[in-house]
């Protein structure tokens, strides 16, 4: 899937980027993830024709967090109530933090990864591809 950046601009940015961080300063302690925030930054273009930069710290509404995360407002409301996402304020007017969006977003992806991983694991060469996995 193209995305904004071609190919070779994303190389181009890449190593501009890193003869930039090489003039810097190596006695700072902050160019390393300054470097890795940039790359990231430049894969995201380079793979997507989409991106959304926000500090950690913005607030969202439900609706909001429910639209990054590919959920029903309903469904944060629930994850909020539940206490798995960190909410400011009470009642109808409810925030969540951006940060606390894409933490929530990673732990649950790495929990469908853990989850197909086992999944995997439980399949053995002699079990055909159409066969029933006994789970009991």
């Amino acid at each position: 899937m193209p995305g904004a950046l071609a190919h070779s601009q994303a190389d181009q940015l890449r190593a501009a980027l890193e003869q930039a961080l090489r003039d810097l300063d190596d006695a700072s302690n902050q160019v390393p993830a300054v470097r890795d925030a940039l790359l990231n930054l430049l894969d995201v273009l380079e793979s997507s024709d989409e991106a959304v930069i926000m500090p950690a710290d913005t607030l969202l509404t439900t609706q909001h967090a429910a639209e990054m995360l590919g959920v029903s407002r309903m469904t944060v409301v629930r994850l909020a109530d539940r206490g798995v996402l960190a909410v400011e304020g009470t009642g109808t007017h409810r925030r969540i933090r951006v940060g606390e969006v894409a933490r929530y977003r990673a732990a649950s992806i790495a929990r469908r990864r853990a989850n197909l991983d086992a999944l995997a694991g439980d399949i053995d060469e002699a079990l055909g591809p159409d066969q029933v996995v006994p789970t009991r």
